[in-house]
């Protein structure tokens, strides 16, 4: 995919509207909050991930870091991370970390029948995207020295 194509901005809406839903629902079962959430996405890779946080509409319960995507969808409690960087690199770690918890546990043999899980495919999937998220996140040109994104909706990290 070359990046003179132009962007679409339907399929984006989407695919942005789709990511909101899931977080909703994952928030929604993990019952984080009693209550109606609202938030804000501070760093968006087009089809790719987005992270961004939320809070109880009314009152002041603390903030969580979300973060969906082809990533898997996560949370953080707000004091995880002071900047977005931070919290990019913080679910990036925890998820490698996770990986090679999974291939530790799969010394058996990795097993598709019976409806097992396949671990080692689980972890090698997720070791590959807390790697490319890691690498967005050590690539000096997407941030602020504040920890903010250059740019709230990175294109060409869509393309990486």
């Amino acid at each position: 995919m070359s990046s003179s194509m132009p962007f679409d901005e339907a399929a984006f809406a989407e695919w942005h509207k789709a990511q909101q839903q899931q977080v909703a629902e994952y928030l929604r079962k993990l019952e984080v909050f009693d209550t109606d959430i609202t938030g804000e996405w501070l760093w968006m890779v087009p089809h790719r991930a987005m992270l961004g946080r939320v809070w109880p509409k009314h009152g002041v319960s603390p903030k969580l870091w979300v973060i969906t995507g082809v990533v898997p969808t996560d949370h953080a409690e707000a004091g995880a991370a002071r900047t977005c960087r931070d919290a990019v690199r913080y679910f990036a770690l925890k998820w490698q970390l996770e990986a090679a918890r999974l291939e530790q546990g799969n010394s058996g043999g990795a097993a598709k029948d019976d409806g097992q899980i396949d671990w080692q495919d689980v972890s090698s999937n997720i070791s590959g995207r807390a790697e490319w998220i890691y690498s967005l996140v050590n690539d000096d040109r997407r941030w602020n020295a504040d920890g903010s994104p250059v740019l709230r909706i990175d294109h060409e990290a869509a393309q990486a």
